[in-house]
């Protein structure tokens, strides 16, 4: 079986990313396309010596777009062995239109038909024998959810000619036709063929009436929005986080015992108790939580709503100097901000860009959610799911006014039109659901055992450490405790000026998850009850949400500021946008402080 180069190409929303989750499994590789701003996709197809490279979604290879250059260039610079074209069966004049062009390339051709079990609840129907004589290429039904006819696909694709079929001369293409004309060959291509169903998806059509409605839309969508956050710190997610809790002290007991039973030197035992595993069992103990977060999230795109948000999100970002698409890039954002500011490379206009690139850092990422679970539920058990929402809130409607006030309201030139197909509401599948939620919470795990196991480590040895590396038992004195009382003055008019804090949220830079870990260290607890109580004699309930407010604001962690410097165009750029970051992120935690004494005095 010959080695192959397999472009994956479609139009937006017709099951190309399930298609190719489907076909690769976890053998998937993320990257960027030389030379060009739009991420690279690519991955080993199950069983195969196959690389299959998921071209960016596009609905035409005439080059306006960054993802139509990028397709274009791929095909016409470095052509794949084989292109598998997958188009929407419920809109198939359409999708037809980047299949023509996609034979024009002269590069053999299997075309899959996806969605055919939704066109047959429509009363459609589509011959796919009869559709691939006429194309002169293997045409395939598949359902990509389903992972319907995925075998015979794949035995299409084994069985793929070294050259494309052509068709018959009626259907002849030449690079000169007019849309009008291709448009004309694609009906005769279909006529008597293809059948897009009498039925309309009602469901979808009266869903859409309310979720979309110009009035309603957006407090529908922070509706179920708090509806998620109750859901996951109401009684389902705490009963699973006291489970955690839980597991990580009988974790931590075991691993005491071994080391006893080992005769492990008391700085061994320390170190690995006290240090590395308070501060990864502080963490663990967070992923339940985290997990329903992921879940909920991925509902959400699969289901088709999210599709939505963007869409309705359109009219409110326009008074940003943005449109409705940077609304994906903006909710990558609550999961990290690293791939998110990559995802704005998609944006046509470049002004567009970097303000979303800008206002990225404001939208809270998944990394700072263990703080505000430990923080809420230490101070604010009652209202925690409405807290957290509101710091998410908080964030969206200042970053929004930042860069209204620094730059997007000076934008003159008008957004590029807004064009978004929503797809029709559908039920997510098990194991597409599954899927999403193992890879969010592998990348989370992933992270806990590599950055916050040596941060862990590294923060016990400072804290044993004096400048002069003499060992001390006293923390204030180490080198982290004395970075700490530097930093400490700084903070103390937002009402947490201790030096753990300090050096807690010095940590935070370098990955968000440390900020919980370096406190679960510092007050050498590896149980959250612990820490907890800690927490409780050193912060009051207002300097506890100054807190929470400032990590929700501060400059990112530095593979983010990396991302974001080098989107903005460099250092000065970069720094500038960390610098006004965290300016506001003071003042909004000063002005919080404040307000907060007249409920909690000191």
């Amino acid at each position: 079986m010959p080695n192959r180069t397999i472009g994956l190409a479609g139009n937006p929303n017709c099951g190309k990313t399930t298609l190719f989750n489907r076909l690769t499994g976890a053998r998937q590789v993320t990257g960027n396309w030389p030379g060009v701003t739009v991420e690279r996709k690519e991955g080993q197809v199950k069983g195969k010596p196959w690389t299959l490279v998921d071209l960016p979604g596009t609905y035409s290879l005439i080059s306006y777009s960054p993802e139509e250059k990028v397709a274009a260039s791929f095909l016409r610079d470095t052509p794949p062995d084989l292109v598998l074209n997958i188009v929407d069966a419920t809109a198939l004049e359409r999708n037809l239109f980047l299949t023509l062009q996609l034979l024009e390339q002269n590069l053999p051709t299997v075309v899959a038909v996806n969605l055919c079990d939704q066109l047959a609840k429509n009363g459609g129907r589509v011959d796919c024998k009869v559709l691939s004589q006429r194309l002169g290429v293997p045409v395939i039904p598949i359902s990509a959810r389903r992972g319907e006819n995925i075998g015979k696909l794949v035995k299409a694709l084994e069985k793929a000619e070294k050259r494309p079929g052509v068709g018959p001369a009626l259907f002849a293409l030449n690079a000169d036709q007019s849309q009008e004309d291709r448009y004309e060959i694609i009906r005769l291509l279909l006529d008597g063929v293809y059948d897009s169903g009498a039925a309309v998806d009602r469901l979808t059509e009266r869903l859409d009436n309310i979720l979309t409605n110009r009035y309603l839309a957006i407090p529908i969508f922070l509706l179920v929005m708090l509806l998620m956050f109750t859901v996951i710190f109401g009684p389902p997610g705490m009963a699973m986080k006291a489970a955690a809790e839980h597991g990580a002290q009988a974790v931590s007991l075991w691993l005491q015992a071994l080391l006893d039973r080992a005769g492990a030197s008391w700085w061994a035992k320390e170190m690995v108790v006290d240090g590395i595993w308070a501060g990864v069992g502080g963490m663990l103990t967070f992923l339940p939580q985290m997990a329903l977060l992921f879940l909920f999230l991925s509902l959400l795109e699969d289901s088709g709503y999210m599709a939505r948000g963007a869409f309705v999100m359109d009219r409110l970002f326009q008074k940003a100097g943005l449109s409705g698409k940077a609304f994906i890039p903006l909710v990558m954002g609550f999961g990290c901000t690293t791939p998110a500011a990559m995802a704005a490379r998609t944006l046509e206009r470049e002004e567009e860009r970097r303000l979303t690139v800008r206002m990225l850092p404001f939208f809270s990422c998944g990394a700072k959610l263990p703080v505000y679970i430990l923080f809420t539920a230490a101070f604010f058990p009652k209202s925690q799911g409405l807290l957290i929402f509101g710091l998410y809130i908080l964030g969206v409607a200042l970053g929004v006014l930042w860069i209204r006030l620094t730059g997007g309201a000076a934008v003159k030139s008008p957004s590029a039109p807004f064009l978004m197909e929503l797809p029709p509401y559908r039920l997510p599948t098990l194991w597409g659901t599954l899927r999403h939620l193992w890879d969010k919470c592998r990348g989370f795990m992933a992270k806990t055992g590599t950055v916050i196991v040596s941060f862990s480590a590294l923060i016990w040895l400072t804290q044993h450490l004096t400048f002069s590396l003499d060992w001390t038992n006293q923390a204030s004195i180490s080198i982290f405790g004395t970075i700490g009382e530097w930093l400490a003055p700084l903070f103390r008019p937002l009402g947490f000026g201790s030096w753990q804090a300090a050096v807690s949220l010095l940590a935070g830079i370098v990955a968000k998850e440390a900020v919980v870990s370096s406190m679960a260290s510092l007050y050498a607890y590896g149980n959250a009850a612990g820490l907890t109580a800690a927490l409780q004699q050193a912060f009051t309930p207002a300097s506890a949400l100054s807190f929470l407010v400032f990590v929700l604001l501060y400059m990112p962690c530095v593979a983010a500021f990396a991302t974001i410097r080098r989107e903005l165009g460099g250092w000065h750029a970069g720094l500038m946008a960390m610098a006004g970051q965290t300016v506001v992120a003071y003042v909004a935690a000063f002005f919080v402080y404040r307000m907060a004494l007249l409920f909690w005095p000191i």
